[in-house]
C-alpha cells in the first residue's frame, strides 16, 4: 500500500516495536473513527440476515476500511505485516451512542443484536 493512509499506518506499526514502547505493553487497539449509532440502529433487525445496517453507505464504507487494516495487520500469504504486533490484539470497534435516545423503543435489544452481529460475518457482508 502506497496510499498516505498506509504509509502512516506502516509509521504507527513501527513506532510499536517493543524497544520503543518503554514497558508499555499493548493490549488492543481501535482507530479514531467511530460508528454514529443514530443512524445504524433503526436498520438492526430482528436477527442479523434481517438487518439493513449494510444498505448504510457509511457503514459500508467502514467495514471496508477495517477489512484493508486487517489485511495490513494479517495479511495471510506469506506477506509482511505493517504491524506484526497487532496481529494478536483485539481491535475494539468504536461506537457513538452521544445521538441516540436511550428511551427509544427497542434500544438495547437493537444494540445488543448490532454488537451479536458484528462479531459475525452477516454485517460484513
Amino acid at each position: 500500500p502506497s496510499s498516505a493512509f498506509a504509509v502512516d499506518f506502516s509509521r504507527f506499526g513501527a513506532s510499536l516495536d517493543p524497544e520503543l514502547l518503554g514497558g508499555v505493553a499493548v493490549v488492543a487497539w481501535t482507530v479514531d473513527l467511530s460508528l454514529d449509532m443514530k443512524e445504524l440502529l433503526p436498520l438492526v433487525g430482528t436477527s442479523c440476515q434481517m438487518s439493513k445496517v449494510n444498505d448504510n453507505k457509511s457503514f459500508r464504507k467502514y467495514i471496508d476500511l477495517l477489512a484493508t487494516l486487517e489485511r495490513w495487520v494479517s495479511p495471510g500469504s506469506g506477506l509482511r505485516s505493517v504491524a506484526s504486533q497487532l496481529a494478536d490484539k483485539p481491535f475494539l470497534i468504536p461506537l457513538d451512542l452521544s445521538r441516540v435516545s436511550w428511551a427509544e423503543p427497542n434500544f438495547h435489544k437493537r444494540l445488543n443484536m448490532f454488537i451479536r452481529c458484528m462479531g459475525t460475518d452477516a454485517m460484513a457482508g
